[in-house]
């Protein structure tokens, strides 16, 4: 999946958080270097489904940059106080979740 953020063209690259939330990174697909960590890993456990996107600061515009590249659907289904800012939790698309179970095969292997 690519999205493009800022100036950059990125590919998804999933991971997971220690308690196994759903990790995203950003990768530049030109040079493979990492651009930004899309989500946030809150207070909540949740379904592999379901992930915290870090739409602030250095990463303003995110969530906006995710529903256009069909990552995640546009439907804020949480919204979880952290300190000064509010982490908004997002259903990941199909096509994403397709992707998410790829990687945790290759995991496994």
């Amino acid at each position: 999946m690519n999205v493009k953020f800022k100036n950059y063209n990125c590919n998804i690259m999933f991971g997971q958080y220690g308690n196994g939330n759903t990790a995203i990174q950003l990768i530049d697909e030109k040079d493979g270097y990492p651009v930004a960590v899309a989500t946030v890993n809150g207070l909540h456990k949740c379904p592999n489904d379901i992930v915290g996107i870090k739409d602030w600061s250095e990463n303003e515009g995110m969530v906006d940059a995710l529903i256009q590249a069909h990552v995640i659907e546009d439907e804020l289904l949480l919204m979880e106080r952290t300190g000064f800012v509010y982490i908004g939790y997002y259903k990941l698309t199909d096509q994403a979740l397709k992707l998410l179970k790829e990687f945790k095969v290759g995991q496994q292997a």
